[in-house]
C-alpha cells in the first residue's frame, strides 16, 4: 500500500564496503568483509522506501545492480541485488559490506534495472492499460540510475573506521505518472549517513524469516534460509527468545528445520545480530504474505504476493492471486507485542474474512492451488502480519496519535484515518521519542493491523518513522 512514501536501503561504509539491505531481496549476503587494511575501512549500505493520486503501488521490485562512491567508482555491492521496495517504507534492507579505500568522495551513484509494479488503480480510467478498480502488472527493462551528491557528501572514509550509508528511495518521485519508472528523476534517492551507537549498532531490520540451519550450540550462532538468501545470524546475552514448548528460552531451543521470525540489528563490519527470534513453525509449510486488496465475500479475498516460504512455483512476488478460505484458524504474529485483548480475541475468533480489511498483511498457508489465471490458492490458516504505511498525522493524544491522508487503498474502501497506538515496545526511528509527533508530520509506520468494528481501525505499533 502506498501513498506518499519512500524506502530506505542501506550500504555500510567502512573504507570496505557495503552490506545488504534486509526485505525482499534475492541474493547471498557476502560474508563479513576481512580486517580492513592499513589504507581502507569497512562501509555498510542499506536501503529503505516515499504515485499518481488514487494509484497504490502495492508491489515494487527492482535490481540494484551496482553502486559506487565518486570519484573513483568505487564498488559498494559485488553482485547484482533483487530489492521488494514495498517492504521498506519503515524498515531497511542490507544490500552488502565492502573495504573502501580511505579518501574524500563527493558523491555516489546506484543503477537500477529491471523494475516491475503490482498496482491498484483507482483513478476511475484506464492507466497503463489497466481498467479502473483492477490489480495489474507491469514489468520494464529499464530504469535508469541517480547519482546523489548532496549531503552528507563529501564523505571521508578513515582507516579502520567503519561507516554506513542508507540510500532512501522515494517512491513518488520515482514512478512517473503513466506508471513508468525514472530513477534519474530529481530526488529520486537521497542518501544519509548513519551514526553508530554505544554497542556498534548501524541500523536494524525486522522480519527476517526462514528456516534454521546449522545452529552451533558453542558460537551462539545459526543461518537462517530465505527466499532472499542464507544469513548467517550471531546471538548474545541480550537475545530474546519466545520459542513456544521450549521452556529454557535461550539458544539451546533453536533446532534445525524451525522456521523463525527474526528482528535483527546490523553491526559494524557487517555483522548481523538478533535482537528477538520467535518461532512460527516447527516444520516448512507452503506460505504466502501479502497485502490484502479486495475482500469479495464471507470466504473468498484477494492479496498480492509479497513474500513466500518455500518458493513455489508458478508464483511470484507481485503476483495477484485469490484465496478461498477452508475451515480456516485465525492467528496473530505478534512479534513481541502487546495486542489488547478485544482486538486480538475478534481477530482469532473469526470464521470468515469478517476480520480482514483491505490493507493489511497477511499470511496464508497453502494448501491447494490453481495456476490460473487469475492465481487461486486455498488456505487452512491465516495470520495477522506485519503492515506498513504512510500517513499525515492529524490528531495526537500521547503515546498514541492519528494519521490520515492516506493510501488510496484505504480511503476508496471508506477507511479515513487510523489510529496508531504506541508503547515502550515501539521503536521510533528520526526522533528521540514519540513526544517529539507533531501535526502534519509525515509518518511512516509498521505494526499489526486491525479492524476496530464501527471505529477507525488501530495500528498496533512496532515501529514509526518520522519523515
Amino acid at each position: 500500500m502506498r501513498g506518499a512514501r519512500s524506502a530506505v536501503v542501506f550500504l555500510c561504509l567502512v573504507s570496505l564496503g557495503l552490506f545488504g539491505c534486509n526485505g525482499a531481496m534475492n541474493f547471498s549476503p557476502p560474508p563479513p568483509p576481512p580486517p580492513a587494511a592499513n589504507n581502507s575501512a569497512p562501509v555498510s549500505i542499506t536501503m529503505t522506501d516515499a504515485p499518481p493520486a488514487n494509484v497504490t503501488i502495492l508491489s515494487f521490485e527492482v535490481t540494484v545492480t551496482s553502486a559506487t562512491l565518486n570519484p573513483g567508482s568505487v564498488p559498494l555491492i559485488s553482485s547484482p541485488r533483487k530489492i521488494e521496495v514495498k517492504e521498506l517504507e519503515a524498515d531497511s534492507a542490507f544490500l552488502s559490506t565492502l573495504n573502501v579505500p580511505t579518501g574524500t568522495y563527493q558523491s555516489i551513484t546506484v543503477n537500477f534495472a529491471n523494475p516491475e509494479i503490482t498496482f491498484l488503480n483507482q483513478t476511475g480510467a484506464v492507466l497503463a492499460g489497466c481498467a479502473n478498480n483492477t490489480v495489474c502488472e507491469i514489468q520494464s527493462n529499464n530504469a535508469g540510475s541517480a547519482t546523489y551528491s548532496g549531503a552528507p557528501f563529501p564523505v571521508t572514509i578513515t582507516t579502520g573506521v567503519a561507516s554506513a550509508l542508507r540510500l532512501d528511495v522515494n517512491v513518488a518521485n520515482v514512478i512517473t505518472p503513466a506508471l513508468g519508472v525514472d530513477f534519474s528523476a530529481a530526488n529520486a534517492v537521497t542518501v544519509q549517513q548513519l551514526a553508530t551507537h554505544g554497542s556498534g549498532e548501524t541500523d536494524e531490520m525486522d522480519d527476517l524469516v526462514g528456516v534454521v540451519q546449522n545452529p552451533d550450540l558453542l558460537n551462539h550462532n545459526f543461518t537462517i534460509h530465505t527466499m532472499h538468501g542464507d544469513f548467517l545470524i550471531t546471538t548474545d546475552a541480550n537475545t530474546e527468545y519466545e520459542i513456544h514448548g521450549c521452556n529454557a528460552s535461550n539458544f539451546n531451543c533453536l533446532q534445525t528445520g524451525q522456521v523463525v521470525q527474526v528482528d535483527v540489528r546490523l553491526l559494524t563490519g557487517g555483522v548481523i545480530d538478533a535482537k528477538r527470534v520467535e518461532l512460527d513453525d516447527e516444520v516448512e509449510d507452503n506460505e504466502a504474505e501479502g497485502v490484502v486488496t479486495k475482500i469479495d465475500d464471507a470466504t473468498h479475498f484477494e492479496m498480492v504476493v509479497l513474500d513466500e516460504l518455500p518458493l513455489t512455483a508458478n508464483v511470484n512476488i507481485g503476483n495477484p492471486i485469490t484465496v478461498t478460505l477452508s475451515s480456516a484458524s485465525f492467528q496473530i504474529k505478534s512479534d513481541g507485542l502487546s495486542v489488547p485483548s478485544a482486538l486480538q480475541n475478534a481477530f482469532q475468533a473469526a470464521v470468515n474474512t469478517s476480520q480482514l480489511l483491505p490493507g493489511q498483511v497477511v499470511e496464508v498457508r497453502v494448501v491447494s492451488f490453481a495456476a490460473g489465471p487469475p492465481i487461486s490458492v486455498t488456505t487452512d490458516r491465516v495470520r495477522l502480519s506485519m503492515t506498513q504505511f504512510t500517513g499525515i498525522v492529524t490528531a495526537i493524544a500521547l503515546p498514541n496519535f492519528t494519521l490520515g491522508s492516506l493510501p488510496a487503498i484505504f480511503t476508496n474502501a471508506g477507511i479515513n484515518s487510523i489510529v496508531v497506538v504506541t508503547s515502550n515496545q515501539t521503536d521510533v526511528d528520526g526522533s528521540t521519542n514519540i513526544n517529539a509527533l507533531l501535526d502534519g508530520n509525515t509518518v511512516s509506520t509498521r505494526g499489526l493491523l486491525f479492524k476496530n468494528g464501527a471505529n477507525p481501525p488501530e495500528m498496533i505499533a512496532k515501529k514509526v518513522r518520522i519523515r
